[in-house]
């Protein structure tokens, strides 16, 4: 897409929470007062997958996404820049210059108030003030967003939903968190227990714990089980998500929202016992759907 004069905001907008929302709210008012495209751009990768930044990192939301919510939600262009180690090595004055400058053709730079970028994360809001003070461009670097005391940051909303806790995630988020995946083929040990199930993969990076939750997907009430199904030994993280309907349609990617966390994922001693806690499970899910 070729740009004309745009309002530029850079960062990863992992989960879109309000402290996001607010800054990019700020950014199409700007960009309306002054006549100019307003634009948000973005890495995938998140950076601190590609450069390892703790084996316990997890991310809350995909690019996919983020289009969701920043495109059809806000109504804002939305760039994607492929992050790889050899970018990350990208000095922060040449990032500034060559990509939203001359590339994206930015007349005004929004900046959050922990922003930093480019080479050894060295740049900040001082380099894109230097430069601007330069090539003739704004600079609006914001301050952080609260709710009760609190910094609203992916972070927060990170080491919350790591704990389960989806309804304070919900608070900072300002909705509760969901995601999209595809729908694959599971084993079918579901259908032959009676509790057919959706199965999806790529989840091995949801910060969830592995547990039992209860969901809405694409509408419909259902209960979830995230992890390695130890009880038949499951080798690879899955979601699997039993739909409380007969009768039901999905989209290929379908929204499951997480609603509560029901119990930890545990290995029975056999299949029956198994399917007794599901069917327990089912009830549970049942009885709190509509209580939230």
């Amino acid at each position: 897409m070729a740009f004309e004069k745009t309002a530029v905001a850079v960062g990863n907008f992992d989960g879109i929470h309000l402290g996001h929302i607010y800054l990019l709210k700020t950014l199409k008012g700007e960009a309306f007062k002054r006549n100019l495209t307003p634009l948000v751009v973005t890495f995938d990768p998140h950076p601190a997958v590609v450069l390892k930044k703790g084996k316990d990192f997890c991310t809350l939301s995909t690019a996919e996404e983020k289009r969701e919510i920043i495109e059809k939600q806000l109504g804002l262009n939305y760039e994607i820049l492929p992050f790889t180690e050899e970018f990350s090595k990208t000095a922060p004055e040449g990032f500034i210059e060559k990509t939203l400058l001359e590339r994206f053709k930015a007349q005004l730079i929004l900046v959050g108030y922990d922003w930093h970028f480019g080479r050894g994360a060295k740049g900040n809001a001082n380099t894109v003030y230097e430069i601007c003070k330069r090539r003739g461009c704004e600079v609006i670097q914001l301050q952080p967003y609260t709710i009760g005391g609190k910094i609203v940051s992916s972070s927060l909303v990170r080491a919350l939903l790591k704990e389960a806790l989806l309804k304070p995630a919900s608070l900072f988020l300002g909705r509760p968190y969901w995601i999209r995946r595809q729908v694959v083929k599971g084993k079918g040990l579901g259908s032959k227990l009676g509790v057919p199930t959706l199965n999806f993969e790529e989840v091995e990076n949801l910060c969830l714990p592995n547990g039992v939750y209860v969901v809405c997907i694409d509408g419909h009430p259902a209960v979830a089980n995230l992890g390695y199904s130890p009880t038949i030994k499951g080798q690879k993280r899955t979601l699997e998500v039993h739909v409380l309907r007969d009768f039901f349609e999905v989209s290929d990617r379908p929204k499951i929202v997480f609603k509560r966390y029901l119990r930890p994922e545990r290995a029975f001693k056999s299949v029956e016992e198994l399917l007794r806690r599901i069917k327990e499970d089912i009830r549970h899910t049942k009885e709190t759907f509509f209580e939230d």
